[in-house]
């Protein structure tokens, strides 16, 4: 059967969103999600279509890449088709050939969690394990733990437009941790604007939480993939001058809270395996660490 890769066009995004979405299951393992295609989308509908890759089997999308840089891959695929060899060596000789238009020919990574068949080949190919991740997941069927949140004295808001410059300003202290001038502040703010009125924007519940004194100390941004899926927490940081107080957990609670409200089965989450602080926020916010999965990783 016929194989084809292809770059989509922005109107494709919602439709791509709504396939990507039936891959996401509870029992599976987390792979690249709609939420992710969302979080993308910061640097606008035209450029995400042209960072993806899709994979279609007569004229059904059967794997999906996102380049996130140039030169990192990260690859969901059908779960029926996770140890497909006729994908596996089609995705794989893509990979490999720069004239395919996916990689240059140069050191690159490649996040395909679940696709057992094009590990394997990307191994055999000479490819070898990068650094590790964690995914962790937890069941909302159960209590959410929102007393959690009341003991560390914070008020959460679903962030709009109005409170963009707040959100983005923990974001950038969370993540950056540098001096916000006022260019990179208008920047994130015009990406922020693009991010909200996106094809993707009606995925996401973006959450700022205050403390007793009114300052912004933490965000999340949360991902729907549809009732009975799971969600995603993409990202989610706490400001540098509020670390240690518990304020990490608390968001995240309230990110996975969001989430049961839109119907979401589950809430889900990675981070690097090194992240030593990342691993023990998310434990203390109720989610069960699976075993670290690696990206694959081929040498310049």
């Amino acid at each position: 059967m016929l194989i084809r890769m292809a770059t989509p066009a922005a109107t494709d995004l919602r439709r791509i969103a709504v396939d990507l979405s039936y891959w996401q299951t509870d029992r599976g393992t987390l792979q690249l999600h709609p939420g992710d295609l969302g979080w993308h989308s910061l640097v606008g509908a035209e450029r995400t279509a042209a960072d993806l890759r899709v994979w279609s089997r007569n004229g059904k999308m059967v794997a999906l890449g996102m380049l996130d840089g140039p030169d990192v891959l990260r690859i969901a695929m059908d779960p029926t088709a996770h140890h497909d060899d006729e994908l596996a060596q089609q995705i794989g000789s893509d990979l490999n050939h720069p004239d395919s238009g996916v990689l240059a020919a140069r050191e690159a990574a490649v996040e395909a969690r679940g696709a057992r068949s094009l590990q394997r080949f990307l191994s055999d190919q000479g490819w070898t394990a990068g650094e590790p991740w964690t995914p962790f997941h937890r069941d909302l069927s159960r209590p959410i733990g929102r007393d959690r949140m009341a003991r560390t004295e914070i008020r959460v808001e679903a962030a709009g437009p109005d409170q963009a410059e707040a959100w983005v300003t923990v974001h950038w202290s969370a993540f950056k941790g540098t001096p916000f001038g006022d260019a990179d502040k208008r920047r994130l703010l015009q990406r922020w604007d693009t991010m909200f009125g996106g094809p993707f924007s009606h995925l996401a519940r973006h959450l700022i939480a205050f403390d007793r004194n009114d300052d912004a100390v933490a965000v999340t941004t949360v991902w729907s993939a549809g009732i009975g899926r799971p969600g995603l927490i993409e990202p989610m940081g706490v400001h540098r001058d509020h670390h240690g107080r518990g304020y990490g957990v608390a968001i995240t609670i309230a990110g996975a809270a969001a989430l049961k409200d839109m119907g979401a089965s589950s809430a889900a989450v990675a981070t690097y395996t090194s992240n030593i602080g990342a691993l023990a926020t998310y434990a203390a916010a109720g989610f069960t660490a699976h075993e670290p999965v690696a990206d694959l990783k081929r040498p310049a």
